[in-house]
C-alpha cells in the first residue's frame, strides 16, 4: 500500500476537480525525540536509513532536534520576532531566560520562518526525505505515535458553493470541509484501508474558532489522531484537524465516527419504505421513461411519481391503447438505467400507474437505492388520485381484468 496517497476527488469523496481545496500533502516528522528512544530505533536500520535520520537531526542534550529548526531560543532573540508572523508561545515554553521546543510536530510554514530567522544557512529536509523518515518511523514497533500530515488550504474565493455571496473572511463551512478532505485523505493513507472497503459515518463533529481566518495569508492544515497513537484498519474513527495561519492555531475540528466494511454498510442502509409512499424524481432522474411492450416497441412516457410497487406515468393515447406492457426503464444520472418488470398497469384521467411484476432481490434493492437517492417524498395531495376510485384497470394480455385498488 502507498504510504502516501495522491490529492484526487475521489479519495475525497469529490466527483470534480473544482470541489479539492487541498494541496502540497507533506508527511510530517517530528520536530523533536528523546535521545533514548531514538537510538533504539535506528539502531535495527539499514545504513542510508540511519545515515537520513542523522542528516535530518542534530543532538541537543537529551534530544534529537530538527535540524532547520532551533531547540531553544534566547529570551532577548525572541522579543525581536514580530508576533503578527509567529506566536511562539504556541510552539515553545518558556524556562527562565530562554525558550525551548515544545511542540511535537511544526506547521511547514513556521518551521521555514524559523530556519530563516534563526538558522538561514541551514536546509530544511525536503519531501521526499520526510516521506521517507516519516514511513520508516510508521514500520517500527518501537515508534507508537500517530503520523501527521500537513496539508495546504486551497481557499478559492471564487468557489461557487462557498463564495456565493461576498465573504471578508474563509467561511466557517468552508474549513470543516477542508478539514474533513484533509482527514478522508489521511484516512485511505494512514488507516489500511483502500477507498472502498470502508464507509466512513461521522457521528460527531466539534468545531472551534479560535480567530478569523483571512482570506489573504496561506493555511496550513495539520491532520492526526486524536490522541496521537498510531491505529491500523479502525473500527473506530477519531482525527484532529488543526488550522494554522501567520505561525498560530486559528481553529479546530474534531471528527469522530465508525469505519464500516462496505458489504455491512450496504445491508444497513437499504430503507424500507412504505408501500403507499410515493415519490417525486430529482434533476438527477430523466423525466421520459421507456417502456416496453411485447412487440419490442418502446413508448415514451413522462415519469411523475415512483413508488416500491409501481411507477405513475402521463397519460397518453399510445400508452392507453397498449395491453401487453412488459417493463419500464428509468435513466438516473452517473447511474444509468433502471428497468423493472411491469405486470399491471391502471389508467386515470391524466395518468398511467404501472405496478411492478415480482421484482427480484438485485432489482428491489436498486429500486430502494433509486428512491433513497435521487426521489423526494411526495405530499399526499399529489398522489391521492391513484386511488381505485379514479382507474380504470388494464393488465398485459387481459383487457377484462379486475379493477385494482389503490397501487399500495
Amino acid at each position: 500500500m502507498t504510504f502516501q496517497k495522491p490529492i484526487t476527488p475521489q479519495i475525497l469523496h469529490k466527483d470534480n476537480e473544482d470541489d479539492v481545496l487541498l494541496s502540497n500533502v507533506r508527511a510530517l516528522i517530528p520536530a523533536h525525540i528523546e535521545r533514548e528512544l531514538a537510538d533504539l530505533i535506528v539502531h535495527d536500520w539499514g545504513p542510508e536509513d540511519r545515515r537520513l535520520f542523522f542528516d535530518s537531526y542534530r543532538s541537543e542534550e537529551r534530544r534529537y532536534i530538527l535540524r532547520s529548526v532551533p531547540g531553544s531560543i534566547d529570551s532577548s532573540a525572541a522579543t525581536a520576532l514580530q508576533e503578527f508572523e509567529l506566536n511562539l508561545a504556541e510552539f515553545y515554553r518558556r524556562e527562565g531566560e530562554r525558550l525551548h521546543l515544545a511542540a511535537s510536530y511544526l506547521p511547514a510554514s513556521v518551521e521555514e520562518h524559523l530556519r530563516r530567522i534563526f538558522l538561514p544557512n541551514v536546509m530544511r529536509v525536503t519531501d521526499e526525505d520526510a516521506t521517507t523518515l516519516a514511513a520508516r518511523l510508521a514500520e517500527t514497533e518501537r515508534w507508537e505515535e500517530a503520523r501527521v500530515n500537513s496539508y495546504r488550504m486551497l481557499n478559492d474565493t471564487k468557489n461557487y458553493f462557498f463564495y456565493r455571496k461576498s465573504h471578508e473572511h474563509v467561511p466557517g463551512l468552508m474549513l470543516i470541509e477542508v478539514a474533513r478532505q484533509a482527514m478522508y485523505h489521511y484516512f485511505y493513507s494512514a488507516s489500511g484501508y483502500d477507498r472502498g472497503e470502508v464507509s466512513i459515518s461521522m457521528s460527531e463533529l466539534d468545531v472551534r474558532f479560535s480567530s478569523y481566518v483571512e482570506s489573504t495569508y496561506a493555511v496550513d492544515v495539520l491532520i492526526s489522531q486524536t490522541e496521537g497513537i498510531a491505529r491500523k484498519t479502525p473500527k473506530f474513527v477519531d482525527k484532529m484537524a488543526r488550522f494554522f495561519q501567520n505561525g498560530r492555531e486559528v481553529a479546530r475540528v474534531r471528527l469522530r465516527g465508525g469505519a464500516m466494511k462496505m458489504p455491512l454498510f450496504k445491508r444497513m442502509r437499504v430503507l424500507n419504505f412504505p408501500d403507499n409512499h410515493w415519490f417525486t424524481p430529482s434533476d438527477r432522474v430523466l423525466r421520459n421513461v421507456l417502456v416496453a411492450t411485447d412487440g419490442r416497441l418502446s413508448l415514451r412516457a413522462d415519469l411523475q411519481m415512483l413508488s416500491l410497487k409501481g411507477i405513475s406515468v402521463r397519460s397518453s393515447a399510445a400508452l392507453e391503447g397498449s395491453s401487453d406492457v412488459k417493463s419500464v426503464s428509468i435513466h438516473i444520472d452517473g447511474v444509468g438505467f433502471l428497468s423493472l418488470p411491469i405486470g399491471a398497469f391502471d389508467v386515470s384521467e391524466d395518468r398511467v400507474v404501472l405496478r411492478f411484476d415480482t421484482l427480484s432481490r438485485e432489482q428491489s434493492v436498486a429500486l430502494k437505492e433509486a428512491i433513497k437517492s435521487h426521489f423526494f417524498f411526495a405530499a399526499e395531495e399529489d398522489f391521492v388520485s391513484t386511488s381505485a376510485s379514479e382507474t380504470k384497470p388494464l393488465s398485459s394480455g387481459n383487457l377484462a381484468a379486475p379493477r385494482y385498488e389503490a397501487i399500495s
